[in-house]
């Protein structure tokens, strides 16, 4: 079976495009693994902690593992045993792609490499300035805009590397291209995949798989028809100083990602609003364990948290806004 994964920033339409491609007869897509961020490599104690958080959220029953999963041979076998129980688990035949929608796994495309070095990466990216303010809405991240804009730029350094990189196995697509032409561009997407169009994938809804219930509450448009409702929303909802804070911060890389600017971007951030922002950044780190960090910085765990919290491991899991604390995609804020 085929691999897919698809990574981006959050709130840059990676869930949507999940539950279009889950309308296709030959893919499935169940809710985020968080595989290579939070599972593979870790300690045992961890890898048991998120067993059963994937049990939970993909409805299956993975029996935990003899051994810590830590190669390639094992890391590879565990994650085939995960897509075979949810595809015994949803009875979808014939499907050739296995796939995979986790943002945090944006940083983690060598390590996916090392299992899988044929799969399938699907690169999403979305204006910054509609990302940041989609972020402030939701219950894991940070409240304050700038923060957010700041995860968004690492991100899209990313993104534009796996842009650059020219792999065959890599397909990037802008959020804006996919919400105005949804047929052109699955189609496209499709054809990456060698796959047959199937006009439900671009125009039907959605139908709940591959979206757990805690996180309905901010991921229900996915469900609903693809529109443009959501471009530029920025510009209804920010005020024009926001905006030229953001551009600000942004004015590399807005217009290399094909965003143009509003204002001219060139003006110096002052530097109570760098302490501002490093104090609402540091807030916002405060809550994430230190092992989260160096995973992605590292792209590995030096030492698991479960070492040091085995204790508070088993109440925290059950937890949809402490889970995402835990692995929320603002772990990268600190590369912004």
């Amino acid at each position: 079976m085929e691999k897919l994964f698809i990574v981006g920033c959050p709130r840059s339409g990676t869930t949507m495009v999940q539950q279009a491609l889950n309308r296709h007869s030959q893919i499935a897509i169940p809710p985020e693994t968080k595989f290579f961020f939070s599972f593979f490599g870790q300690c045992r104690q961890c890898q048991a902690g998120h067993i059963e958080r994937l049990n939970a959220d993909l409805n299956i029953h993975l029996p935990g593992p003899a051994k810590r999963i830590n190669s390639v041979a094992d890391g590879r076998a565990f994650y085939d045993l995960i897509a075979r129980h949810y595809l015994e688990r949803v009875a979808k035949r014939d499907v050739v792609y296995f796939g995979d929608k986790t943002p945090e796994h944006t940083g983690q495309v060598s390590r996916i490499r090392k299992l899988f070095p044929t799969a399938k990466i699907l690169v999403l990216y979305r204006d910054g300035r509609d990302v940041a303010l989609s972020l402030t809405k939701v219950p894991w991240m940070s409240p304050d805009l700038y923060v957010n804009f700041s995860v968004w730029l690492y991100y899209s350094r990313v993104v534009r590397q796996l842009k650059n990189a020219a792999d065959p196995n890599v397909f990037v697509a802008r959020y804006e291209d996919i919400v105005t032409d949804p047929e052109a561009a699955f189609r496209q997407i499709l054809e990456f995949l060698g796959l047959r169009y199937e006009p439900a994938v671009a125009h039907e809804y959605g139908n709940r798989e591959g979206v757990p219930e805690r996180e309905f509450a901010w991921k229900w448009r996915a469900l609903e028809k693809i529109t443009t409702d959501r471009i530029g929303v920025f510009r209804q909802e920010l005020s024009p100083s926001q905006i030229e804070l953001l551009e600000r911060l942004g004015k590399d890389t807005l217009p290399a990602l094909g965003y143009p600017l509003l204002t001219d971007g060139n003006k110096a951030l002052s530097l109570g609003f760098l302490m501002k922002l490093s104090f609402h950044m540091s807030k916002l780190l405060s809550r994430i364990p230190w092992d989260s960090l160096v995973n992605e910085v590292l792209g590995r765990s030096l030492w698991c948290r479960g070492q040091r919290h085995s204790s508070n491991r088993s109440s925290m899991a059950n937890s949809g806004k402490e889970h995402h604390l835990k692995n929320a995609p603002v772990n990268a804020a600190v590369l912004a």
